[in-house]
């Protein structure tokens, strides 16, 4: 491969999954990002992406190649912030893919709290759902460990979840729940032990599910974070088990160095250490 330029779009289109989102990541257009590698495949004598009902994913030809351009592209954006930090450049930017509850219950208190742990970052949060590895993202905040590969990853808290319903709601035999993606999830699978059937309503986020559940008065599984924030939540049954998760955030190894991202992974933490620390009973002094 004689074109170096070439190594932005594998990188794009393996990080992405999409011709489009490649292109809007690229500053460019569909039609450039599948002409470029339509013909770097021409070069290998092979296709460089193989088509997926999940999207556009790389073949062994180019594995490789994609490793090593992120490898450089991340030690590259680790060395553009160090540059930046030591003079009075703008404030470097660093996506972070989340669960949206995760961003609104555990992160979202903490730009006031810790602000001046940001001094000089400027977070883009990202909802992120289901998509493995990094993507388009600097760092990613999940449920779940993620596939060993080219990253550094960290425990950084745990999650409580269990099954709620509010105080004064009449007793039902319907109850709402997330979508059939995550119906392999324990407290999903409890869910439908104990009612014997299906979610009346589903939706795809837990913050989506909280406000349904709210409106219909209906009981689901819901983080213990929510509860504590709303007095009305009480556990559906006496016996309901609790399931935590362990939340992970992970990085490409090659940010190891980048004092912006250093500073993420910073407040990150003392974010979920906030939520570790006990709070004070109702009616405390």
């Amino acid at each position: 491969m004689n074109n170096w330029d070439d190594l932005r779009f594998l990188v794009a289109l393996s990080r992405t999954g999409t011709m489009t989102a490649a292109a809007k990541s690229l500053g460019t257009n569909t039609a450039t990002v599948s002409r470029r590698i339509e013909r770097l495949s021409e070069t290998l004598g092979t296709p460089a992406f193989v088509k997926t009902s999940d999207g556009w994913r790389p073949s062994e030809a180019v594995a490789s190649l994609i490793s090593l351009a992120q490898s450089f592209d991340g030690e590259l954006q680790a060395a553009l912030n160090t540059q930046a930090e030591n003079t009075d450049s703008e404030p470097v930017t660093i996506t972070l893919g989340s669960l949206p509850a995760l961003s609104s219950l555990v992160l979202f208190p903490g730009l006031t709290k810790h602000a001046a742990m940001l001094d000089g970052v400027r977070l883009n949060f990202s909802d992120r759902m289901f998509r493995e590895g990094l993507g388009e993202h600097d760092l990613v905040l999940q449920l779940h460990r993620p596939e060993q590969g080219r990253i550094i990853a960290r425990k950084v808290g745990d999650l409580a979840f269990r099954f709620y319903r509010f105080a004064d709601a009449p007793a039902s035999e319907d109850w709402a729940g997330l979508g059939e993606a995550h119906d392999d999830q324990p407290l999903m699978q409890y869910g439908l032990d104990q009612f014997g059937r299906e979610p009346k309503l589903r939706v795809d986020s837990l913050m989506a599910l909280y406000r349904l559940m709210r409106l219909t008065e209906l009981p689901g599984p819901l983080p213990d974070l929510i509860a504590q924030r709303d007095p009305d939540l009480v556990p559906l049954f006496s016996d309901t088990p609790v399931r935590t998760e362990t939340c992970w955030l992970f990085y490409h190894e090659s940010r190891r160095q980048d004092p912006g991202l250093r500073r993420a992974v910073d407040w990150i933490i003392r974010c979920f250490e906030d939520i570790a620390e006990p709070t004070p009973e109702a009616g405390a002094p």
